[in-house]
């Protein structure tokens, strides 16, 4: 679906997402979702290629914000013919030239390039914007976009962008939003310009974060508790603490009462989050869900071996941002560990402080 012309509420919306866009945001993992016929096509056909994606959820607010900001190139072409060379400033400077460049309305066609986006909570989808004309929605840049190519591409800020908002209404804690946005040329056959991808993991608040915490470590304790009275005051059990404390000479009645124990269901709660750390493509709420048990295995967003005691924020502009390679370091980074050798020796060097 093409548009032909701009609802006045659907540009104002992204005229409000230009402003919004200005503040800070995180940048996070994302996927290029454009047919790999289109990038890989020889010539290069005309599209966006994304470099960065920046997002930012508001949790602070009722309204509950999510704002998108894709930075990215131009490159490639629409139809057959020789681009012009990289320096020549006089073409590329020309918005009256448009081969090599995403213009904002099809000549041939008469339709405008059109701007999709969408999140979705497994099968649900809370959100589905309308059509909207994508030029509206450009930063640092204006129709017709070309390449920049004096542009940095270490520096998302001088990079061509647009951008997309949306207010939820809600926190959508314990979900994980995977949005996709998406850009159609107006040109016939409407072919993709553009396609990202990303999971966006919404914080899960001070109130679930505190009980996921603390809501273990209760359990723990009222456990020990009702193992050591039943070792001790149990018709089997006994106020010696060389038995009541070890399983030599104990009765399989009394054995029957305190199992399983404390250690136990210690080890429960370590499998729960040491199984967060696997290498698994898991819900992206669940690694914060478990790394809030961690104190169990004894690793805290502290370290005793690494210089200046770093420890890394993974809750930025109200999401969860990682950006460790395998399992064990992402579940490292949202307990608040900086680097990974800090893992094993927090482990091995708690036990001697406690």
């Amino acid at each position: 679906m093409l548009l032909s012309r701009p609802p006045a509420a659907v540009s104002l919306m992204l005229v409000l997402a230009v402003f919004l866009s200005t503040a800070s945001a995180a940048f996070i993992r994302f996927e290029n979702c454009l047919d790999p016929g289109i990038i890989h096509n020889t010539p290069k056909q005309l599209q966006f290629t994304p470099y960065f994606f920046s997002a930012r959820f508001n949790s602070s607010s009722d309204t509950h914000n999510l704002n998108i900001t894709i930075y990215g190139n131009v490159s490639g072409q629409a139809t057959q013919g020789t681009l012009p060379a990289w320096n020549n400033e006089t073409y590329w400077n020309n918005p009256n030239e448009t081969f090599g460049k995403i213009v904002d309305l099809s000549t041939s066609n008469n339709k405008y390039s059109t701007l999709f986006a969408k999140s979705q909570v497994v099968t649900y989808t809370p959100w589905q914007a309308q059509p909207a004309r994508f030029c509206d929605a450009v930063v640092n840049a204006s129709c017709p976009i070309g390449p920049s190519f004096d542009a940095d591409r270490s520096d998302p800020y001088n990079l061509p962008a647009f951008t997309v908002a949306h207010d939820f209404f809600s926190t959508y804690a314990f979900t994980t939003l995977a949005t996709t946005v998406r850009v159609q040329s107006g040109d016939k056959d409407a072919p993709d310009l553009a396609c990202v991808s990303a999971n966006i993991t919404p914080d899960l608040g001070s109130t679930i974060s505190n009980a996921l915490r603390y809501l273990p470590a209760v359990i723990l304790i009222m456990v020990g508790a009702a193992t050591v009275f039943a070792a001790i005051f149990s018709p089997w059990g006994s106020s010696d603490p060389f038995r009541w404390t070890s399983n030599y000479g104990r009765d399989e009645d009394l054995l029957r009462l305190v199992t399983p124990g404390f250690g136990d269901c210690l080890a429960y709660i370590q499998f729960i989050v040491l199984a967060g750390s696997l290498n698994l493509n898991y819900p992206g709420y669940y690694q914060p869900v478990v790394s809030k048990a961690s104190w169990s295995t004894l690793l805290f967003n502290a370290s005793l071996v690494t210089p200046g005691d770093l420890s890394y924020n993974s809750l930025v502009d109200g999401m969860y941002v990682v950006n460790g390679t395998y399992g064990l370091s992402r579940l490292a980074e949202l307990i608040g560990i900086a680097k990974d050798q800090d893992i094993w020796a927090n482990m091995a060097i708690w036990p001697r402080h406690l």
